[in-house]
């Protein structure tokens, strides 16, 4: 081969290695390319799923507003027609109330009858109890707010209950605070907070027992009611003042959805301590009356009656 032609084969060989080494760097450049492509789709991809996640969690919370707001107006309009054959049952109970204590007055001298009136007028408390309770929960009392002996409550709320912790054998054991024990709060709420402790008590000792009624002033007024049944069941502890749940097979669930709405009504609390096989004790806190007297306060700081 001539040198033109030597020259010329190394020009061509010169010119092909550069094509080569550009088509290398440009299949470089694409798949490089191509690599970022298919990383920034992925990223577009999971990006997408996120959202569809997040409208589907949407929509599934919408739904749940929808059926809870449904729910909310179903139950107002189940409350509203309670609290209606509430009230409307209670004006009758009244009368067969009052009927049934002139009854038992005059059947002094027939213990027999005497006794099954006294069951019929036990009946009708319970009944009343009742109502009070489905009032206490479809309305929002106003509270009278005044002083209310704490103890003085009690033993009217024990007095009312006498016949039903007698009939299931419950013994009375009391520990009150030496000092007056005078709450700020509504008598008749109060007193209606009392009733329901005390008869869920009586529910929970179904072979009978003991229930300790405690009144002391601290920092706030505690009133506890100590039952000696078989205790709240871990697993349920956090509903038991839920309105409607109840673990007795008797009872509407509203005893203590009742006490709870009241208490706080109140501007008090009311809390749980529970053991299995050894009873269950709610303490309810009240603010205290300024003129209980401030040796007590001082003396009780931090008293808790459990």
């Amino acid at each position: 081969m001539t040198a033109r032609g030597q020259q010329s084969s190394g020009r061509e060989i010169e010119r092909l290695t550069r094509a080569v080494e550009a088509f290398t760097s440009a299949t470089a450049t694409l798949e490089q390319a191509y690599r970022a492509l298919q990383d920034r789709v992925a990223t577009l991809k999971e990006e997408l799923e996120e959202k569809n996640r997040l409208l589907q969690e949407s929509l599934e919370r919408q739904r749940c507003l929808e059926l809870e707001a449904l729910r909310h107006s179903r139950l107002a309009a189940m409350g509203e027609m309670a609290a209606t054959l509430a009230h409307e049952v209670r004006n009758p109970l009244g009368s067969m109330e009052l009927f049934a204590s002139l009854l038992l007055e005059d059947l002094g001298d027939r213990p027999g009858a005497r006794h099954l009136v006294s069951q019929f007028a036990e009946g009708i408390k319970d009944l009343n109890h009742l109502v009070s309770n489905i009032l206490g929960f479809t309305r929002s009392p106003v509270a009278r707010h005044t002083t209310v002996d704490v103890i003085a409550a009690i033993e009217d709320s024990l007095r009312y209950t006498t016949p039903l912790l007698a009939e299931n054998r419950i013994g009375i054991v009391r520990q009150y605070d030496q000092e007056a024990v005078v709450a700020l709060a509504d008598p008749e709420l109060v007193r209606q907070v009392f009733m329901n402790l005390i008869r869920n008590a009586v529910q929970a000792m179904e072979e009978g027992g003991t229930l300790t009624v405690s009144a002391a002033r601290g920092p706030r007024v505690v009133a506890a009611f100590a039952d000696t049944g078989p205790g709240i069941p871990s697993a349920v502890g956090n509903r038991i003042f839920d309105p409607f749940f109840t673990t007795k097979e008797r009872g509407t669930g509203l005893g203590l959805a009742v006490v709870n709405a009241l208490v706080e009504g109140l501007g008090g609390d009311v809390t749980v301590q529970s053991q299995a096989g050894r009873g269950t004790c709610f303490t309810v806190r009240f603010p205290a009356a300024e003129d209980a007297g401030d040796a007590a306060v001082a003396r009780a700081a931090g008293h808790d009656a459990c």
